[in-house]
């Protein structure tokens, strides 16, 4: 087995897969997505279950490791850590060892021819200095490539190199590291910010993501809730600006408070035992909006945390009436379309409620009637 020293920097060098270890620091692993611990098994068993491993395997039990690519790895207490190649490692690690992929649940080929088996003795590997020497290599493929990162992921790994450059003389910018990425400096600009605002909170103690309520980590509530004024506002952010780098702790120490608050309705707390008030993005996260913006409603909220009362009280009275009276007007079309149905013996209840609509449609007719004679006479 070739020594850690023996293997150049910048330079593609074959080594003994034996001196390789998994990268237990992978961007990649997002609280939803986070092995149960560091040991080889749980980082390829939580690699097989959202990198899909299966296809990968399949490829390389039948046509073995061509090493034409080199995977990127720098070296750390005598061995050399994968910075990019993680999955590859993950498959070549269980078709060489048949325990280790039942244990990871992963299926493998019954056999393998020997040239097959021979191409996984050594991988060729590309050695940086350390971490940050691998961020230009990795910046657009690793993240961007067949096996892309979610949106949390990324803005990690472009918030900590943002943070290795905000030290250095000349260091790049943001908008620097998302060209390198390969991603829009806009869109990068609003996942970063909301980054630091997740780091904000964990290092204030004020909430932490494994307080979240639902195992899935959906980080878009966040990153769009900030694009909008009503939520930096709320937090007494500064707007994120286009020509500047995100700040680090973007929420003012009064505001800490509410940025709680947002956080428990983006994403409940299992603390607390409150579940979060966004289901849907699309349609929630505009109704909060709306609620923050409007202080009775926001009060409301805070004190009740019922969102859907919230918004009644967020609503204009003009409104409500509107949708009310289409809203009414719908159901009633299909109560007609279905009256021939009505059976009088099995329903007869159901006449005292048609009676009852009447009346009350008699009596906004007669409101309305009277406003529009009023209106006339002006």
């Amino acid at each position: 087995m070739a020594l850690v020293d023996d293997v150049p920097l910048s330079k593609p060098t074959p080594v003994s897969v034996d001196l390789l270890d998994f990268d237990r620091e992978n961007p990649r692993f997002t609280p939803d997505k986070e092995p149960e611990n560091t040991s080889d098994q749980a980082i390829i068993s939580q690699l097989n279950r959202t990198a899909d491993l299966g296809e990968l395997i399949q490829s390389l039990g039948f046509n073995g490791y061509i090493g034409i690519e080199p995977m990127i790895v720098y070296a750390a207490n005598e061995r050399l850590v994968v910075l990019e190649g993680n999955r590859r490692l993950a498959a070549i690690k269980c078709l060489r060892d048949k325990a280790l992929a039942k244990e990871c649940g992963v299926s493998t080929p019954d056999t393998l021819a020997d040239e097959v088996l021979a191409s996984f003795q050594n991988i060729l590997v590309y050695r940086v200095a350390d971490k940050d020497g691998a961020k230009n290599l990795i910046g657009f493929k690793h993240i961007n490539g067949p096996q892309s990162w979610d949106a949390y992921a990324k803005a990690l790994f472009a918030q900590r190199w943002l943070d290795t450059e905000r030290v250095k003389p000349g260091g790049l910018s943001l908008s620097d590291i998302a060209s390198r990425m390969g991603d829009k400096h806009d869109t990068l600009l609003r996942m970063v910010t909301a980054a630091y605002v997740i780091q904000q909170a964990e290092n204030a103690g004020i909430y932490d993501l494994d307080e979240r309520t639902k195992k899935s980590f959906s980080f878009s509530h966040l990153y769009t809730a900030l694009s909008y004024t009503e939520f930096t506002t709320y937090l007494g952010m500064e707007r994120p600006a286009r020509t500047s780098d995100p700040i680090v702790d973007p929420v003012p120490p009064a505001k800490l408070e509410e940025l709680r608050r947002l956080l428990k309705w983006l994403y409940g707390s299992k603390r607390d035992s409150v579940d979060p008030v966004i289901q849907t993005q699309a349609k929630d996260l505009n109704r909060l909006k709306a609620v923050i913006a409007h202080p009775a409603a926001l009060r409301e909220l805070t004190e009740r945390g019922n969102l859907e009362d919230a918004v009644v009280t967020a609503t204009p009275r003009s409104s409500l009436f509107a949708s009310n009276i289409v809203a009414s007007a719908a159901t009633l079309k299909v109560s007609l379309e279905t009256a021939a149905d009505y059976d009088p013996e099995a329903q007869p209840e159901l006449l005292e409620f048609a009676q009852s609509c009447s009346v009350r449609a008699d009596s906004i007719l007669a409101v309305m009637e009277r406003k529009i004679s009023k209106a006339e006479k002006k």
